[in-house]
């Protein structure tokens, strides 16, 4: 195994986020999430563990992490039947509830 191998390893991952996003760490700059046309349709609630159902993912080029307060792209989900959204970070790599309305 040679050491270009490990090092793109870690420059792309999908088992972040419950798998709804892809993290990737460019050679300079931060990192970004891309969507997944193969992301899953639930994902675990981390208070029960019930299936949620996803509503809605998307991408943001300008928001502001609520657990790391880094300012940059991320991603948000909604889901069905939920007021919360979840927003990935790509910088403390965390998917990071919050409460809803």
């Amino acid at each position: 195994m040679s050491c270009y191998y490990l090092a793109t390893l870690t420059d792309f991952r999908t088992d972040l986020f419950h798998g709804l996003f892809e993290w990737h760490r460019p050679g300079t700059g931060p990192a970004h999430l891309v969507t997944r046309s193969a992301a899953p349709r639930e994902v675990p609630d981390p208070q029960t563990g019930r299936p949620l159902k996803v509503e809605t993912v998307e991408i943001s080029e300008r928001a502001v992490c609520p657990a790391c307060t880094q300012f940059g792209g991320g991603g948000y989900v909604s889901f069905e039947a939920d007021l919360r959204l979840a927003f990935a970070c790509p910088s403390c790599r965390k998917l990071v509830w919050i409460a809803g309305a």
